[in-house]
């Protein structure tokens, strides 16, 4: 019973004592704002005492926390570019060596280029100039099996280069009538023409000499017509390969395949049927020259 009384003056002074906070301190303190979310502290890690994390203690020496542990393995490292780099310089050693000689081949072709065109320009090659003096026709005989003829025909050839000289390896001369069937054919030897110079030459053909080369008898019966009718129309095409050369100080040479044309060649036979001359024009114009 004592003790119950002492008790309870001591709880009535411990209750009379006490105030309310709010009664006791001014008012709330207002604390800056945060930028920044607060803080969140973890529990340490519960590790066993010798564990290891990459070669680090779980716990520090001082006794403080150790790391925290990572749920989820670690993410593989990023690609190192230079990396690629240096695999394709390994695997191409000789890609400044290819450049290099690339480069110099393409200069080696533009000089060469360069050069042809100044030695082109400086030297202004130019096809030769053929021209048909003049032609006589002889022992032509169309009732003939085989037909008959023989041509003889005067060729003034020029070469108009001033810095070359012209070779002419070879010529072989076909005479063709009225464009449609050669009738006749021959070779002519090879000749040389200095620059700024001409030539002339006498082309002589014969056919019906053999059956090899015997004209078909409807092309004797067409010419025997154009014979009665005043003049046959007569073609003269020639192939010449020929040799275009500079001399010693500027070295050029070109070989050409050209082919010649000499058209509108117009024999007249008058009261004649064996013989015949060319019809005289005053302007003839030179044969057609192509390659």
């Amino acid at each position: 019973m004592a003790s119950d009384h002492v008790g309870k003056p001591n709880e009535q002074t411990t209750d009379k004592n006490t105030t309310p906070t709010s009664q006791q301190q001014g008012p709330p303190i207002q604390w800056p704002p945060q930028s920044h979310p607060p803080q969140v502290c973890y529990p340490p890690a519960i590790v066993p005492p010798n564990a290891q994390f990459h070669g680090y203690n779980a716990l520090p020496p001082d006794g403080g926390y150790g790391p925290y542990p990572y749920p989820y393995p670690y993410p593989p490292p990023g690609p190192y570019y230079g990396q690629g780099n240096i695999q394709s310089e390994h695997r191409h050693p000789c890609s400044g060596a290819c450049r290099c000689f690339l480069a110099f081949l393409i200069l080696v072709i533009v000089i060469l280029l360069l050069t042809k065109l100044i030695i082109w320009a400086t030297l202004l090659p130019r096809f030769p100039v053929f021209h048909v003096e003049n032609m006589h026709v002889t022992n032509f005989n169309t009732n003939a099996n085989p037909f008959t003829a023989r041509w003889e025909t005067e060729i003034r050839i020029e070469n108009p280069n001033t810095k070359l000289y012209l070779y002419v390896d070879g010529m072989e001369v076909f005479m063709n009538y009225n464009d449609k069937y050669d009738v006749g054919i021959t070779w002519i030897n090879p000749m040389f023409i200095e620059s700024k110079n001409k030539t002339s030459m006498q082309v002589v053909i014969n056919t019906g000499e053999s059956a090899h080369h015997a004209v078909p008898i409807w092309i004797a019966q067409d010419m025997g017509k154009d014979q009665k009718n005043g003049g046959v129309n007569f073609v003269l095409k020639i192939k010449v390969w020929v040799t275009l050369k500079s001399g010693m100080w500027l070295w050029f040479r070109r070989s050409l395949m050209l082919n010649v044309e000499c058209d509108d060649l117009k024999v007249n036979f008058g009261n004649s049927s064996r013989e015949g001359t060319l019809e005289y024009i005053k302007d003839r114009e030179d044969c057609y020259v192509s390659t």
